[in-house]
């Protein structure tokens, strides 16, 4: 009930009450006539609604920029003609509305509209809520529809050339065990570990050795990509942290461009990806819902790769560059054939960054670092 409708309400009360206790008709008539606005306006209100409206959004992941529409549709089931309406929906902290023309009995009807997407992040996609009022305004009644739904608004896609090695695979075979694991070459034999396929089981070694021995195949062409966000506040501000998860997903996106496998590795300690993953939405996903970490170590991440088994290229995305990080990648040189660090720093104003064995691109933001990177190709 709104303020007015309880103002006629009081007020209805009031006249009913003088007129009763002092035998005056003309207050009770009042009084009796409020009710009868107020009553109606209730009946107004209450009556079940025939409408049925049903939400669809488009496409549920998007790049931060990109449009994302959602398109309702409705329909009046009834007999009687569905007054205008406006449709209300909470996306991202903001009210979005639109409106829900005069529907004559079966009628049908589909209107679209955009839904945000400047900042990045998972968001959940209220129902949509429809508010019905009395022609009193006395009363107002609100009904939801729809589903709720989940969005993904990636980060903004920058164009990047392909990741080039610099060098020409060993066709036949890797010079150790750093190559990805594969069906293509067989490198040694290795001991069985669960998940392996019992159909590369070497059983005549295997019985010499008293254990379960596997062929190891590698697959000595195809690139392997590996990409380490650096999360630590203290080399960002808000702005320039939003520009490096930007040129991380762009990374990503150009390195599975052929269905190359990828990794991504952050600060936090958390990894996605594989020699044997191809597929980049599972990344991007998580890159999506991510924000900066105070406790999180790029030296630990470094040093955790330098057991892993390695791959093609290494990409380091951070912030402003500390001294100690440069030489803690390159210690990664027999690890990868590419050493690559992009540092997004607003206040670049210093001197080119220059370290054996690591490429160095330095920018204030993602264009620009897309720029550099595009420009000399990596090559």
């Amino acid at each position: 009930m709104t303020l007015f409708g309880l103002a006629a309400l009081v007020a209805a009360g009031a006249s009913l009450g003088l007129g009763l206790s002092f035998g005056w008709l003309t207050f009770d008539l009042l009084g009796l006539g409020l009710l009868t606005v107020v009553a109606i306006g209730l009946a107004v209100v209450a009556r079940p609604s025939q409408l049925s409206i049903t939400r669809e959004i488009q496409p549920p992941r998007v790049p931060k920029g990109s449009p994302a529409i959602a398109f309702l549709s409705f329909v009046n089931r009834g007999r009687r003609t569905a007054p205008v309406a406006v449709a209300t929906q909470h996306f991202s902290g903001q009210l979005v509305r639109t409106v829900i023309p005069k529907l004559r009995g079966g009628e049908r009807g589909t209107r679209a509209y955009r839904l945000p997407t400047k900042q990045r992040g998972i968001f959940d996609v209220e129902p949509v809520e429809l508010t019905r009022r009395d022609p009193f305004e006395f009363f107002r009644l609100s009904r939801r529809y729809a589903e709720p739904e989940r969005i993904w608004v990636y980060p903004r896609i920058v164009a990047l050339r392909d990741l080039a090695t610099g060098q020409i695979r060993n066709l036949e075979g890797p010079s150790s065990d750093n190559s990805p694991q594969g069906n293509i070459t067989f490198h040694r034999l290795r001991e069985y570990v669960p998940g392996d396929d019992l159909r590369l089981v070497h059983w005549r070694s295997s019985a010499r050795a008293g254990a379960l021995l596997v062929k190891h195949n590698v697959d000595t062409s195809q690139p392997y990509t590996v990409v380490v966000l650096d999360q630590r506040p203290s080399l960002y501000t808000e702005a320039s942290f939003e520009q490096a998860v930007d040129v991380t997903a762009s990374v990503l996106v150009a390195a599975s461009a052929h269905k190359s496998p990828i990794e991504l590795r952050l600060t936090d300690g958390s990894a996605l990806g594989g020699p044997r993953v191809h597929e980049v939405t599972p990344l991007l996903d998580h890159l999506t819902g991510i924000s900066a970490d105070p406790a999180g170590s790029l030296a630990a991440q470094l040093l955790l790769l330098r057991q892993a088994r390695g791959g093609t290229s290494l990409v380091v995305v951070t912030g402003e560059i500390e001294p100690r990080d440069l030489p803690a990648v390159a210690a990664l040189r027999r690890r990868f054939d590419r050493l690559v660090v992009v540092s997004i720093d607003p206040e670049d104003h210093r001197a080119p960054v220059e370290f054996p064995g690591v490429r160095v691109i330095v920018a204030p933001d993602a264009d620009t670092a897309a720029a550099a990177w595009n420009h000399e190709a990596l090559t």
